[in-house]
């Protein structure tokens, strides 16, 4: 791929990330704000709507991140040069993205579920208006131990997204750096002979260090034998 196509892609990747920046922020403060909207009156199934269509806008921006990112990784081409450290930032910034994405959507969904609990305990009879209020007490503790397990679960698949892919990234690169160095041998005969007596001064060594020590070893055994 041309670099002029590189940077391209990579102008997209900022353009995409400013954009989630931004929206991010602004469906942050709508999950944070979600609770006193139902509080004021406010209809629940307009304010669902807009929040699920930021959700859905937000997840097609990170999607659309995400094949961008993968476009750059294809046009590198294992190349260890300056723009494998830019895409490996650009990595990182869709792995936060994607990150707080996951702790926001985690937030609206527990403010969800007090608000339908809330709705329930108030239309309750009044006499059995405290044990509503404890169970719904008791269903909101078991909701946000569950919201937290699952955050803490797609932060940890989350990273080791990330690694899965910076490890793939520097398997290419050290192929690709093999190649090379086979492509350069292929075209230099001294240098590959270079090559080959390293390669044969490795495996002589190797069978000296063996061999040393299988003779110590069987001396040592005898040794044993004769004193019992």
């Amino acid at each position: 791929m041309q670099p002029q196509a590189w940077e391209d892609q990579r102008k997209e990747a900022r353009r995409l990330e400013n954009a989630l920046d931004v929206k991010l922020g602004q469906f942050a403060k709508l999950c944070s704000g979600y609770e006193q909207s139902y509080s004021r009156g406010e209809s629940e199934l307009a304010t669902d709507q807009l929040m699920d269509s930021k959700a859905a806008e937000l997840e097609r921006l990170l999607s659309q991140l995400s094949d961008v990112n993968d476009g750059m990784r294809n046009a590198l081409g294992g190349r260890n040069d300056t723009r494998a450290h830019t895409l490996t930032r650009h990595r990182d910034i869709l792995h936060d993205y994607q990150q707080e994405f996951r702790r926001h959507n985690s937030s609206l969904g527990a403010s969800r579920d007090r608000v339908q609990l809330l709705r329930g305990s108030t239309d309750k009879s009044p006499l059995l208006g405290g044990q509503g209020h404890n169970a719904s007490g008791a269903l909101l503790r078991e909701r946000g131990q569950i919201s937290g397990a699952n955050a803490a679960l797609d932060d940890v698949m989350g990273t080791a997204t990330a690694v899965a892919g910076r490890v793939g990234e520097q398997s290419r690169i050290f192929e690709n750096i093999g190649n090379k160095v086979l492509a350069v041998g292929a075209k230099f005969p001294a240098i590959n002979g270079i090559i080959n007596a390293v390669r044969r001064k490795k495996s002589k060594d190797t069978i000296i260090l063996a061999s040393v020590i299988s003779v110590c070893t069987v001396f040592i055994l005898i040794y044993w034998t004769s004193k019992h």
